[in-house]
């Protein structure tokens, strides 16, 4: 048995190729998006975020929800925005994100495909046409 396991380079069961030196995963921003739910706070807004998670048993997909305290240094968020979360350093004890607004979102060729499918006019719309 000491001759199969022998202690040469040529066997790679005893010596494996290990690198000398480890690079961490690199992670991406975590950016989530969610409504508004409280902005009494000066300069903080508390945002509810929504995800579905599988359940642990029936491993049907359920609603989980989780209110984020986030910056808003103009308080320019109301009740009820939607906000875009991204990651920045400690703020405070609980704010560790930071409300970005929504980027205006852009219409497909789709839509306009389908509200004008059929090309007739309604009646309300050739009233005003007359």
């Amino acid at each position: 048995m000491a001759q199969l396991l022998s202690l040469t380079p040529q066997n790679p069961l005893r010596f494996p190729k290990i690198p000398t030196f480890f690079v961490p995963p690199i992670r991406a921003m975590k950016k989530m998006q969610g409504r508004v739910v409280c902005s009494t706070n000066d300069k903080t807004v508390s945002v509810e975020v929504v995800r579905l998670d599988p359940h642990p048993k029936y491993k049907r997909r359920v609603r989980k929800k989780k209110k984020y305290q986030a910056h808003d240094p103009e308080n320019q968020f109301q009740v009820g925005d939607v906000v875009q979360l991204e990651r920045s350093k400690p703020i405070s004890k609980t704010k560790s994100f930071l409300a970005v607004p929504l980027p205006p979102r852009i219409r497909s060729k789709k839509e306009d495909k389908v509200n004008n499918e059929v090309g007739i006019p309604l009646e309300s719309e050739q009233a005003q046409l007359a």
